[in-house]
C-alpha cells in the first residue's frame, strides 16, 4: 500500500504473471539452465515454452518428464525441439509469448532483442562474458592459484563466467605463473566419462579465441600489469560484463576495485561466485535482467496500480 495524499482514497500495487513465457537455453548447464527460467515463471503464475539447444535435447525432455509426474498440469511447462532459428524466431515474434528469457551468445542475444521489438515482448538475456581475473601483489597467491584454476577450468572452461584474462601484478607475476602453470599441468585430461578425469573434450571447436573474445575452452591466457587503476582499465576494456575477479588482502582495495569493475557478478578472493540464492546477471552487452534470488521473479510479474476513491474517511 502506498500512503495517501487523500482521505478516502487508497493506492495499491498488485503483482501479477507477465502471461505466456518463453526460454531458449544453451547446451552447457542444461539441466540447470531450464530450470533457473522455469521455476520463477511457474512461481510467478506463468506458462512457459522451453526451446533446448539441440546438442542437449534429453535433458530438456526428461524434465518435462519429471515435471508432469510431480503434478505440474499439461500445458503449462511445455518443450519444443527443432531447429533453433525457426523455432526461436516464431517464439520472439508471437504476440501470444509476453516474456523471452535467453541464455546464449551477444550476437543471437541482439537478433533476440530485435525481433521482440516487433510486440515489445519483455526479454531477459544472459549473454556472453569475458570475465577478468585480477591478483593483486598483496592477494594470498594460494588462493588466488586455487581460484583461478576453479574459475578457467571448470566444465572445462566452457561456461560464461569462466576467467578469459587473467591479469597479475608485476610483483607477483612470474610466481604467480609457475604456481598456476603448475596446477593447469597436473589436471588429468580425457574422456569425461572415464573415472578421475578433470578436463574432458569441448563441445567443439569454435571456441579457441583469445583475450578479445570470450575462450570457450580451457585456455588461460595471462598478462601483467603494474597498477591498480592500469587493472581496472584492462578488465572493464571489453564490450561485455557478466563476472569478474579480484584476489587482495587488502579490504579497501577490494571495495575501491569492486565498485569500479563494470560487471554483475564479482568474486573476491574466490573462483566460485554462482549461487541460486543470489542475483546473476550482466551489464553492458553481457545481458538484461537477472536470474536468481528474489530478484529472478521480477521479469516474470506485471506490476498494477490500483487507485481507489470514494472510501470511506
Amino acid at each position: 500500500m502506498i500512503p495517501s495524499p487523500s482521505p478516502g482514497r487508497a493506492l495499491l500495487t498488485l503483482r501479477g504473471p507477465v502471461g505466456v513465457c518463453a526460454a531458449i537455453t544453451p547446451w552447457n548447464f542444461p539441466s540447470a539452465m531450464i530450470t533457473r527460467k522455469v521455476a520463477p515463471a511457474l512461481a510467478a503464475g506463468c506458462t512457459i515454452v522451453v526451446k533446448p539447444a539441440p546438442a542437449t535435447p534429453l535433458s530438456a525432455l526428461a524434465l518435462a518428464e519429471l515435471a508432469d509426474r510431480a503434478g505440474i498440469p499439461g500445458g503449462v511447462l511445455n518443450v519444443v525441439c527443432g531447429p533453433a532459428e525457426e523455432i526461436g524466431t516464431e517464439l520472439v515474434e508471437s504476440p501470444v509469448v509476453r516474456k523471452l528469457s535467453f541464455t546464449g551468445s551477444t550476437a543471437v542475444g541482439r537478433l533476440l532483442m530485435a525481433k521482440a521489438a516487433g510486440t515489445v515482448k519483455r526479454v531477459s538475456l544472459e549473454l556472453g562474458g569475458n570475465a577478468p581475473l585480477i591478483v593483486f601483489d598483496d592477494a594470498d597467491l594460494d588462493a588466488a592459484v586455487e581460484g583461478a584454476m576453479a574459475s578457467k577450468f571448470r566444465n572445462a572452461g566452457q561456461t560464461c563466467v569462466c576467467a578469459n584474462r587473467i591479469l597479475v601484478q608485476n610483483g607477483v607475476h612470474d610466481e604467480f605463473v609457475a604456481r598456476f602453470a603448475e596446477a593447469a599441468a597436473a589436471l588429468r585430461v580425457g574422456r569425461g566419462v572415464d573415472e578421475g578425469v578433470e578436463q574432458g573434450p569441448l563441445i567443439d571447436a569454435n571456441a579457441l579465441r583469445i583475450a578479445q573474445e570470450e575462450t570457450f575452452g580451457p585456455v588461460a591466457p595471462v598478462f601483467a600489469f603494474a597498477t591498480e587503476e592500469e587493472a581496472i582499465a584492462l578488465a572493464n576494456r571489453t564490450e561485455s560484463g557478466l563476472a569478474a575477479y579480484l584476489f587482495t588482502r587488502d579490504v579497501g582495495r577490494l571495495w575501491r576495485v569492486g565498485q569500479r569493475l563494470e560487471f554483475g557478478v564479482i568474486g573476491a578472493n574466490t573462483g566460485l561466485v554462482s549461487y541460486e540464492g543470489a542475483p546473476f546477471g550482466g551489464v553492458k552487452q553481457s545481458g538484461l535482467g537477472r536470474e536468481g534470488s528474489r530478484h529472478g521473479l521480477d521479469d516474470y510479474l506485471e506490476i498494477k496500480y490500483l487507485c481507489l476513491d470514494g472510501l470511506a474517511a
